[in-house]
């Protein structure tokens, strides 16, 4: 069946549309990616830059990228184009500490929602929508929220920020690290208004609260009333719980929070995996661990075999060195 496509999918509401559309700053690729760079008051036709990148930036992005393409087997059915923005992404409690976003546009069969650029490289089709010129669009904070960015191949120091590990991070939520839930609307399985609920995402259909209860599209859970602000919530993949010893918590704090819950590891068991929902000043985590990788082979990828894994965080004092963690946020929510 040929999937419908969201017609702002998982970014409504929450992004602006930009008056004008430019060519990026930079254009390139990279394995299945295509990477655009849109410098300051650049547009795509739906967001617009506020800075240019540098040549150091743009090769930090493109080599980060790489150790998607290199755990992964999985043929594309055409190039995933990711578009990239440097903006102020603001504060949150009061606090500056969102340091990247990530949304995407949507397709759907009935019965799975697949983010665009997911679809053509697990599935290894092209659904056709070529009119919007992305499958994902990626932002980072200007600033760092507040600190630095580090751009090196090299560790950061303490109180910078590792880009590649956020370029790697956001681009994860791209690949499957979603939830077809709304805030708004307490159910799952939403697309569009013309043809409502369509399926849940790979990532949901593993996701189960501590009653038993899962995600189901038009439902706020099957057999009851899915919690997914109560910990635990775990994802139960076959591969993913024979690789933990058990059903995988992710995150899902008692207050909902939009970006964070239900599409990451839980942050408490999981402070170093690469899909947490915060990193701190001075840590590296550039490549999903062992277990995440088995978490991407339940959602239906194929993974290389023996994956490995480089976990590295700056050593200080003999200690992990946590100044505060900052958020990574997966930009979604909104209904138009």
């Amino acid at each position: 069946m040929r999937p419908v496509l969201s017609r702002a999918g998982c970014m409504a509401g929450l992004l602006s549309w930009a008056a004008a559309s430019a060519q990026g700053q930079f254009v390139t690729n990279r394995g299945p990616f295509n990477f655009s760079f849109y410098g300051s008051d650049e547009s795509n036709g739906y967001l617009t830059g506020e800075a240019g990148w540098s040549s150091a930036q743009i090769e930090a992005a493109v080599d980060a990228a790489s150790v998607w393409s290199a755990g992964i087997a999985n043929t594309p059915g055409r190039p995933v184009a990711v578009h990239f923005f440097w903006n102020e992404l603001g504060t949150e409690g009061g606090a500056e500490n969102i340091l990247g976003g990530s949304a995407s546009y949507r397709v759907a069969d009935g019965l799975t929602i697949w983010n665009l650029g997911e679809y053509v490289w697990k599935e290894g089709a092209d659904p056709g929508f070529t009119q919007f010129g992305f499958d994902t669009i990626i932002q980072y904070d200007l600033t760092a929220a507040g600190l630095a960015w580090n751009f090196s191949a090299a560790a950061p120091g303490a109180s910078e920020i590792d880009f590649r590990s956020v370029v790697v991070h956001e681009i994860g939520h791209s690949l499957g690290f979603d939830t077809s839930y709304d805030p708004d609307y307490d159910d799952f399985g939403w697309l569009d208004n013309n043809r409502r609920y369509q399926g849940i995402t790979a990532w949901d259909k593993f996701l189960v609260d501590s009653q038993g209860n899962r995600p189901a599209s038009g439902t706020t859970g099957d057999p009851g009333d899915f919690n997914q602000t109560g910990n635990p919530v775990y994802f139960n993949g076959p591969r993913a719980t024979n690789s933990y010893g058990g059903p995988v918590p992710v995150y899902a704090p008692t207050s909902w929070a939009g970006g964070s819950s239900l599409v990451h590891l839980d942050e408490a068991t999981f402070p170093n995996a690469l899909m947490s929902p915060f990193i701190a000043a001075g840590q590296m985590v550039r490549a999903p661990t062992n277990l995440e990788w088995q978490v991407m082979a339940d959602m239906g990828w194929q993974i290389v075999p023996e994956p490995t894994a480089t976990v590295m965080l700056l050593l200080v004092g003999g200690g992990f060195w946590f100044r505060r963690r900052l958020a990574l946020r997966r930009v979604c929510g909104g209904r138009i």
